[in-house]
């Protein structure tokens, strides 16, 4: 109980830091994943340790990921929160990877657009010994939304599905669409959900037709849903050390 305080203390204090440190920068402001301070998605990673939930039953029962997806409720309770989260990736020339805070002005350049429509809980992350760092794992399933895209000019927006599909109708951009399902096993999904494509105009309709087809399937009774780690964020640790203790804590059986 006092570990969980004490993340929850610290996630509310980086939290605030966040909104002034924001205030004070541009709208296409730029940083390394190192000192990122928001969630950075990450391709999905199958929980092996054993989770607590309240049972359809409401009973509290510790059980693995796929013991729980037997139980449609257990899951649901398991993950209450929901959210629509944006992230915005710049790959540099020098290979690196930035992470801006907007995706409005921006320069010429290779970015992609990151669109998570996800049910999650927020879980803390720690080590031990000199690998000892706070950080948080967003576990839950959804839809993922990835645009790779190419400016082919200056100041542009790329912030939102909607900017998109006006900039491809503009000819400022270029690229391709596609998705990820994550942890949601529906035939009806895997039927409607459209094939990776070209950014065009009408991007954001396919896609809000999409998400609002997996928001609903997830309540469904013949949907099966598979919890998955599929967002970190760190406290001013070495990324490095929360992905290893990410597995070391998530990705092993008890």
């Amino acid at each position: 109980m006092k570990k969980f305080f004490v993340s929850l203390i610290v996630l509310a204090f980086t939290t605030s830091i966040s909104a002034q440190f924001l205030s004070s920068k541009p709208e296409n402001y730029a940083v390394g994943a190192e000192n990122y301070i928001d969630f950075i998605p990450i391709a999905p990673i199958q929980i092996k340790s054993n989770v607590t939930s309240a049972t359809s039953n409401n009973q509290i029962k510790t059980q693995s990921a796929l013991e729980m997806s037997m139980d449609k409720q257990s899951v649901l309770n398991f993950i209450p929160n929901e959210s629509m989260e944006t992230t915005i990736q710049r790959f540099n020339a020098d290979g690196t990877v930035s992470y801006l805070y907007s995706g409005r002005s921006l320069n010429r350049g290779t970015y992609r657009l990151i669109i998570d429509y996800n049910k999650y809980i927020i879980q803390s992350i720690e080590g031990e010994g000199n690998d000892s760092c706070v950080g948080y794992a967003k576990i839950g399933v959804g839809l993922r939304i990835v645009a790779n895209v190419n400016a082919l000019k200056n100041n542009i927006d790329i912030s939102s599905l909607v900017a998109l599909g006006k900039a491809a109708a503009d000819g400022d951009i270029s690229g391709s669409v596609g998705y990820e399902v994550l942890g949601v096993e529906s035939k009806e999904i895997t039927a409607i959900i459209p094939i990776n494509s070209e950014i065009t105009s009408s991007i954001n309709q396919v896609f809000l037709q999409a998400i609002g087809v997996v928001k609903g399937k997830i309540y469904d009774a013949d949907t099966r849903l598979y919890p998955q780690v599929i967002a970190i964020k760190h406290t001013g640790c070495d990324i490095k050390t929360i992905t290893k203790n990410l597995i070391g804590q998530y990705g092993s059986s008890n």
